[in-house]
């Protein structure tokens, strides 16, 4: 059967101490853990923007063959300022995949601006930076009352470019992506194109430290198989033996590896016999997210976890129309005409991320970009738990009050 483990990189502290010596105690004191202050009405849209992740994720497991990361946040901000610009229908759709109320749209921006100034303010010990900006095309003006709140809402910088100077606008796009990322993503455009009006962009970048750090001394080379028990090959493994957070559900078994003072952490999930992958996202779009995250308990865990980078790119067109928007992208039912005069519809709606762990903690980033066409064209265990990551497993990168979903994808040790 195929095994696969997930990890999820969840804002969600330990039970118990968040740190391995007194010094990271005083940190602690020092850089207290604080839950996000949101609305009664924001907070459901958390919830619904948690089952729109989860709902991605699982497109996204069926979709690929190789290994993932997708940032279902990053792309959250960007159908944000989106839907700001969107009417009818259009509006409407993107509202539902999101899980939001159709005509919310002003609540949805409120929400948007709280999640954008308060996310990277819960830990010192995190560096979290979050940016928009729009570029159009010279000549093609936005409405200034999209303009305006867009810089409100979503703090975006709106600019001017040439399109048909096609590489050199291209460099600008790409220069802001690598500097709103730390360099981690230089290039997400080889050249604009003279017939979209405007490019959309979100930026998230993440960098922070592991409460409790793997001792280097102790990384070495292991056997990593492929999802049938073939052998892949040999990683670079991480290992850690001492209390953490730990959860047993239908389809897989769970721990929690929490970042700095907390706010942030990254959870493993490894397959039970007879499951994979697909069972751990089917398992996690069809569950209370919240009753499950809730559900952790401390026990000793014997852990092994590779070091690990992923790249990747996906066009996330046919995904989001399969998933209830597909007036956005076609030319003769996409109505934006509370972003431009001139009738519009999305080109694509492109992601690229990158994600690095070891030792030390994780640094991830992604550019969630958008082209806006002219339409001219169409119970705890007494034992220690063995939780070994020796088998293809997938991850997420979540806030702990609300588990809202930073960072997801999967690695199979290629």
């Amino acid at each position: 059967m195929k095994k696969m483990l997930f990890y999820l990189a969840s804002a969600v502290l330990l039970a118990g101490a968040v740190s391995c010596t007194p010094s990271g105690l005083q940190e602690e004191k020092d850089n207290p853990y604080k839950a996000l202050s949101l609305t009664t009405k924001q907070s459901t849209y958390v919830d619904s923007g948690n089952s729109f992740s989860f709902n991605l994720l699982k497109e996204v497991e069926a979709a690929s063959g190789k290994d993932y990361v997708i940032s279902p946040l990053s792309l959250q901000f960007l159908l944000g300022m989106i839907l700001d610009g969107a009417k009818g229908a259009t509006a409407d759709e993107i509202c539902n995949v999101l899980g939001y109320g159709s005509g919310e749209t002003g609540q949805v921006n409120e929400y948007c601006l709280s999640m954008l100034k308060q996310l990277p303010e819960l830990d010192k010990q995190t560096k979290l930076h979050i940016a928009n900006a729009i570029y159009v095309d010279d000549g093609w003006p936005l409405l200034d009352t999209y303009k305006s709140d867009v810089a409100k809402y979503y703090e975006a910088a709106v600019a001017n470019l040439d399109f048909s100077k096609t590489k050199e606008s291209a460099a600008t796009i790409n220069k802001w992506c690598s500097d709103n990322t730390e360099g981690l993503i230089k290039k997400v455009l080889e050249e604009t194109s003279p017939d979209m009006l405007a490019y959309l962009l979100n930026a998230l970048y993440f960098k922070s430290q592991w409460s409790c750090k793997f001792d280097k001394n102790l990384t070495g080379e292991e056997d990593f198989y492929n999802a049938d028990g073939s052998k892949a090959g040999r990683v670079k493994m991480m290992r850690t033996e001492r209390t953490m957070d730990y959860k047993s559900a239908k389809s897989f078994r769970a721990v929690r590896l929490p970042y700095g003072n907390g706010a942030y952490s990254m959870t493993v999930l490894l397959p039970k016999d007879g499951f994979g992958a697909s069972a751990i996202t089917e398992e996690l779009a069809s569950t209370d997210w919240n009753v499950l995250n809730n559900s952790f308990y401390g026990c000793m865990v014997d852990l092994w976890l590779p070091k690990f980078e992923t790249t990747f790119k996906i066009k996330l067109n046919d995904i989001l129309s399969q998933m209830g928007m597909p007036s956005a992208f076609n030319g003769k039912t996409a109505d934006f005409s509370a972003m431009s005069a001139f009738a519009l519809c999305l080109s694509f709606v492109n992601q690229d991320a990158v994600i690095k762990v070891d030792e030390e903690g994780t640094e991830a980033a992604a550019i969630s970009s958008a082209g806006m066409m002219k339409n001219t064209a169409v119970g705890p265990p007494e034992e220690t738990i063995v939780f070994h990551a020796d088998r293809p497993f997938i991850y997420l990168i979540t806030e702990k009050s609300t588990g809202a979903v930073l960072f997801a994808g999967r690695y199979s040790g290629k």
